[in-house]
């Protein structure tokens, strides 16, 4: 990516959450996902789930009483839209437009993301929510909008938080 592209922020924040405490890409839809995985096992990176065992959930302590889990949202139509956005953006690619229609396409994104995740019935709970570590199922992420999911001016998640003060304590600690 380059330097003085309009997603060097975000890039930089959300690649500074996978080196500093091993958080895991929660985004599924582009086309970097992979082929489902053939066992379903738990991953060790503390923000994502396989939520083998509900009540053994690793951020279950963030977890409001009466939160489901899984936790439902917008799954299909936040799928479709990204489907088309995915169409768009080869499209774009193919046609060798300039990059400031690519910027174009994902404010766009970025602002309808933000519109429909934070309208979201558990918006602003920590659960697990189904579409995460690039496989729209069987793997969890904690909330419906992070910034390891999307593009969107949103910060951490509380899990992610929390993994990354976890990480911070460690180092700091005096002996």
């Amino acid at each position: 990516m380059a330097a003085d592209s309009l997603w060097a922020p975000y890039v930089f924040v959300h690649e500074f959450g996978h080196h500093l405490a091993a958080l895991a890409d929660e985004y599924y839809t582009s086309d970097v996902a992979y082929a489902p995985a053939a066992d379903r096992i738990e991953p060790w990176e503390t923000n994502v789930t396989a939520l083998l065992d509900p009540t053994k959930l690793k951020w279950k302590h963030l977890v409001e009483p009466g939160t489901p889990l899984p936790t439902p949202w917008g799954k299909e139509a936040f799928e479709a839209r990204s489907r088309e956005i995915q169409t768009e953006r080869r499209k774009i690619r193919a046609e060798k437009r300039p990059e400031s229609e690519m910027d174009t396409l994902f404010t766009r994104q970025r602002d309808e993301e933000e519109k429909r995740l934070g309208a979201e019935t558990h918006a602003h709970q920590v659960g697990a929510f189904e579409g995460a570590n690039y496989e729209a199922k069987g793997y969890y992420r904690p909330a419906a909008d992070c910034i390891m999911f999307t593009r969107d001016r949103v910060p951490f998640c509380p899990v992610c938080r929390h993994g990354i003060d976890r990480v911070i304590d460690l180092y700091a600690k005096r002996k």
